[in-house]
């Protein structure tokens, strides 16, 4: 008898060592690599999620905006490098030295927090791999689920921006790539590498296919070295949702299913890359029933970002009217939104700029290989030189292309305000044949009338065309176009269109401030100006 509960207890012992679940341990560890800086949250059942902080580097300015490309050549078409600019959502740092940041997640979500709140499967509960085979629709009700509970549970453990305390959604792909990169943490040259750490070191830091990585299954969360900012497996494991929509250049053309970024278990190593993107269905056909379900992979998983709202108070939105002026004529002159609309000169200097960095940057790597040959140093030298020869080309074309379009539209507009000068009297004869029952006579006058109004509306078309081609060059240039044409028309002794040209200048000036052109507007000033001076 003694033997037997001997050999028992023995059995126990060897059962709890190898099976420590069936001793009732607790669950794995949310965060098998902790670092000072992370910002652990609550979770529903004890459970934790762990958020990392991503900087943008910009200063703490009300658009602080951090201007960058994603993108990468190796992605083909589909990933043309494109320039950028992201900024934070909180506040970060002493008062002397504050920086935007936004967090994300420090490890994709796993099955055990997945079960934490959405209660199933019970087989994911304390497993610690990352959720997959899940729909875009499953990740955000699990994300709305558990921003329910921690605003009613925890919301004080949440950072705020205006003391509105923040959110969890799904990461813009813009986020996700920069700090796939490295975020503000990287130099710019490392920033702009295809994977942001050696190719040799690979698989120290990212799970991809084949007997040197994950064998071609799925792995647990937070077992290799993370990036530079402490985020674990960006790159592999499983491929993440966004809350982007995917569209081939980014912000433009044809908006499609949602974008998901980073390879997985199964992807090739030689196709890991912090720029890589797929697009995913929303929905799928399921083959067997033929009927329409939301799509699932197992190889698509998804982390969650922390954000904030823009304008959580009146003292912020007051705050960033203040600050706009300043910023638009400042910063925002180099950023994409208005650069997009900005003269050709200004697009070309952006450019121009970013050539210039990358040249510079390629002279520092071969500096650092050694000795540069004179050849390789004279055809670099030739490049720095072609491209100042470039600017000042575009610059007198700008001068030459300003006064054309000044001139077209102060011809134009001069055109308009005679054609004007006309609907009044003409407007008097037809009463005039009306009132002494002439209709013949009055019909022809309508008939003239209507011919002069289809001249006017032509007119404004080119008038404006021609405004809106002023649009695309530097205000220099257009400033030096008017006073080139200002002084040809004084030499003419031409007095009423100089003094028009004026209005012209007036409404040019509006449509740079605005990007919009204003036809009946300005059409009604024009006949304003022109019934002033009959």
């Amino acid at each position: 008898m003694a033997l037997t509960r001997l050999f028992f207890t023995a059995l126990v012992l060897v059962a709890v060592a190898v099976l420590p679940g069936l001793a009732g341990a607790e669950a794995p560890t949310a965060n098998p690599q902790p670092l000072p800086d992370d910002v652990v949250l609550p979770m529903p059942g004890g459970r934790t999620m762990v958020m990392r902080p991503v900087c943008i580097g910009a200063g703490s300015g009300s658009y602080a905006w951090k201007r960058f490309r994603v993108g990468d050549p190796s992605g083909g078409y589909k990933e043309s490098p494109t320039g950028v600019a992201l900024g934070g959502a909180f506040k970060v740092g002493s008062s002397s030295e504050q920086d935007w940041c936004y967090y994300i997640g420090k490890y994709e979500i796993s099955e055990d927090q997945l079960f934490a709140v959405l209660q199933a499967p019970k087989e994911y509960e304390n497993s610690q791999l990352p959720a997959r085979d899940l729909s875009w629709f499953e990740a955000e009700d699990f994300i709305r689920k558990y921003n329910e509970w921690l605003y009613g549970n925890a919301a004080k453990k949440l950072p705020s921006h205006g003391g509105v305390p923040g959110f969890l959604r799904l990461p813009t792909e813009l986020e996700w790539e920069f700090a796939a990169r490295g975020g503000s943490a990287v130099d710019s040259g490392a920033f702009d590498r295809k994977l942001p750490y050696a190719n040799d070191q690979l698989a120290e830091y990212e799970w991809f296919s084949g007997p040197k990585s994950s064998h071609n299954k799925v792995k647990k969360i937070g077992l290799l070295k993370p990036n530079i900012l402490g985020i674990h497996d960006m790159l592999g494991n499983v491929a993440e949702m966004t809350g982007s929509l995917y569209q081939i250049e980014y912000y433009q053309g044809r908006s499609g299913g949602y974008v998901a970024k980073g390879g997985h278990y199964l992807t090739d190593a030689q196709q890991l890359r912090s720029s890589l993107r797929t697009e995913q269905e929303f929905y799928a056909v399921d083959p067997k029933t033929k009927t329409v379900l939301p799509a699932k992979k197992q190889t698509l998983g998804f982390r969650p970002v922390l954000s904030s709202l823009v304008f959580p108070n009146r003292e912020v939105s007051n705050q960033m009217s203040i600050d706009w002026e300043s910023y638009r004529q400042g910063a925002a002159q180099t950023l994409p939104a208005a650069v997009s609309t900005s003269a050709t000169s200004i697009k070309t200097q952006v450019s121009g700029s970013d050539a210039g960095s990358h040249l510079k940057r390629l002279k520092e790597e071969l500096a650092r290989g050694g000795q540069v040959a004179v050849p390789v140093q004279q055809e670099l030298d030739l490049l720095a030189a072609a491209l100042e020869d470039i600017q000042f080309t575009i610059k007198q074309a700008e001068q030459d292309s300003a006064y054309s379009w000044v001139k077209i539209g102060g011809e134009q507009a001069f055109f308009i305000t005679k054609e004007a000068r006309k609907l009044p009297i003409l407007a008097k004869l037809i009463q005039s044949a009306l009132g002494s029952q002439r209709a013949e006579v009055a019909a022809k006058y309508k008939e003239r009338e209507a011919e002069i109004l289809q001249n006017i509306d032509q007119a404004m078309s080119s008038y404006t065309e021609s405004i809106r081609q002023l649009g695309t060059v530097s205000a220099q240039a257009i400033q030096e176009g008017f006073d080139r044409y200002s002084q040809f028309l004084v030499k003419r002794n031409a007095g009423q269109q100089s003094q028009l040209l004026e209005l012209v200048r007036k409404q040019t000036e509006e449509y740079l401030k605005v990007k919009r052109t204003d036809d009946e507007l300005w059409k009604k000033q024009f006949f304003d100006w022109s019934g002033g001076r009959q």
